[in-house]
């Protein structure tokens, strides 16, 4: 039976830093921020750093976020391994991508249900519903998101109900039109667009509004991203450090490195490009002068021009995303700034100087670091009965499932011809039936159905293999540009063969039976979900297995 106290916490596990947020669904105006990080000492804030430390040559214990000793090596952008093919750091005692975001997931899980028992009362606690939602960007492949989603479960946070995966883009929208302070400046039909800049990625959105109360929204356009957000300015800075530094950067140990790029965060945020800040002084631990470096009593200067050349490279990436946006939709009325990097004062003054041009008014609402985190807990509410935002979205792909057809010379190639054993009919493999296709608007109501045959002798499970493609005319076979995406298992076999016999069918002499089922794929949250129907009954989610 489902609890009637519910509790929503939201995570927004970042490239650099994770935010967590968490509401009792029957006070839904309170959303608290956890900010009680365990620390070694360091000041803790609304964001835990994305970091952890294991001890020596021992993969069993470890430290994070804030709580990392200083003489520890730490590793950092390892959530970055979800959706790139490969690993963007090594890590050590033969730990994998998967162990390292489990083990730092499983922390921040215990460390909010702690804060929780903390907060809520106890009888209240041993009768709520906790239910978990983390935020992943836009850009991300249905891959990535099923992987965050599993190593949420690994993590403990799958208890009540699967956790959801929400678009990092969608809550910022979300809290950001619910929290504007001049609401009423929006109008139907307006179009805002969403630059979601982290850590890592950097997403752009741009939505219409349909509707303001309840909040309906469509997107204009498929939306687009890129890996441009806050660490590549520190990639900058640690070039730029190396060059300095010459022959004496190789007497710094790799654990001083770490610290010298944490010590750049602070002349990063401060950064404005005003005439009255020319210099910028950056720590470097065990250091005292190197004069040709430009290092004064164990600190680097960094002159406001050298600043600038740290963020100028990937503001302009950023710029190039919203140009691309806005010369796309062509009516954008309002650009919203949200993440940690979107708080940034100077991308804010490149993005308004750019905006000012096009008369495109630019925001940066009220905690735009945490906007997303707030904006997946009212997302959240919504699924607890809160009344819910509408958001048409638009496939970032095609979707389709591979099939055999029967062989038609001169359509189908011959290395494709292949003979049914069942039927004896000759038939063309690796083709493609698309069913969703690139740029189609879809809703959360929206169903896609399609059919499949299946001839038979015996029994067995069956797999059919999803597949996608980002090109704007795709093939009508298995090549390339089109990637497999899953396989989808789907399994009949606890029903008798009865339940075929009138699909049965004689072929020398031996009988063979012809089952006819519909997968049906929904996109609830932009997430691909599968449903298997035979003979108008639904028998549960098929089996997906990702590539």
């Amino acid at each position: 039976m489902e609890s009637a106290h519910k509790i929503i916490v939201s995570i927004d596990f970042g490239t650099t830093y994770t935010a967590v947020a968490w509401v009792d669904a029957s006070n839904s105006n309170h959303i608290e921020i956890i900010s009680n990080w365990p620390t070694a000492g360091q000041v803790v804030g609304s964001q835990v750093p994305t970091e952890i430390a294991y001890g020596y040559n021992d993969p069993t214990k470890f430290s994070w976020g804030y709580n990392i000793n200083p003489n520890l090596q730490k590793i950092k952008w390892f959530k970055l391994s979800l959706d790139l093919e490969q690993d963007v750091v090594e890590f050590p005692c033969g730990l994998t991508s998967a162990d390292v975001i489990g083990d730092y997931l499983s922390a921040v899980c215990k460390h909010v249900i702690a804060t929780l028992h903390r907060r809520v009362d106890k009888e209240i606690m041993q009768k709520a519903a906790i239910d978990f939602a983390l935020t992943v960007p836009a850009i991300w492949s249905d891959a990535a998101r099923k992987k965050t989603q599993d190593a949420a479960i690994k993590a403990g946070m799958g208890q009540n109900m699967l956790p959801q995966i929400y678009s990092e883009p969608e809550c910022a929208a979300i809290y950001a039109l619910k929290d504007l302070d001049d609401i009423e400046s929006l109008r139907i039909n307006d179009c805002i667009l969403i630059c979601d800049a982290g850590g890592g990625t950097v997403d752009i959105i741009t939505y219409k509004i349909l509707q303001i109360n309840p909040l309906s929204i469509v997107e204009c356009t498929a939306g687009t991203g890129d890996y441009c957000g806050s660490t590549f300015v520190d990639r900058e800075f640690e070039k730029l450090f190396v060059r300095r530094m010459g022959s004496h950067y190789a007497t710094l140990s790799s654990v001083h490195r770490q610290q010298v790029i944490k010590n750049f965060e602070a002349a990063k945020v401060a950064f404005r490009n005003e005439p009255e800040q020319e210099d910028f002084y950056v720590n470097l631990p065990t250091v005292g002068d190197i004069e040709e470096a430009g290092v004064y009593s164990g600190n680097l200067h960094l002159s406001r021009a050298e600043m600038r050349s740290l963020f100028d490279p990937i503001i302009d990436r950023v710029l190039g995303l919203i140009n691309v946006q806005v010369e796309t939709v062509s009516s954008v009325n309002l650009i919203v700034l949200v993440g940690g990097f979107g708080e940034s004062e100077y991308l804010y003054q490149r993005v308004l100087t750019w905006a000012s041009g096009a008369q495109i008014r630019v925001l940066q609402p009220r905690e735009a670091a945490t906007a997303i985190v707030r904006g997946a807990v009212l997302k959240g509410l919504e699924t607890a009965g809160i009344s819910k935002t509408q958001i048409v979205r638009r496939a970032r792909r095609w979707y389709g499932v591979t099939v055999n057809e029967t062989f038609v010379e001169g359509k189908h190639r011959l290395e494709d011809r292949c003979p049914n054993m069942d039927t004896g009919q000759i038939l063309a493999r690796n083709q493609i039936r698309w069913f969703i296709q690139k740029d189609q608007l879809m809703s959360d109501e929206e169903t896609f159905r399609h059919g499949f045959h299946r001839d038979f002798r015996h029994l067995t499970m069956w797999k059919d293999t999803l597949v996608s493609c980002m090109a704007d005319n795709p093939p009508t076979r298995l090549e390339a540009p089109v990637t497999r995406l899953c396989t989808i298992t789907s399994d009949l076999t606890h029903l008798k063969k009865r339940a075929f016999a009138n699909r049965r069918r004689w072929r020398l002499f031996e009988r063979y039976y012809t089952a006819r089922y519909t997968l049906c794929l929904g996109v609830h949250n932009n997430n691909l979900t599968f449903m298997l129907e035979f003979d108008g009954r639904q028998y549960g989610l098929a089996n997906v297995d990702f590539d």
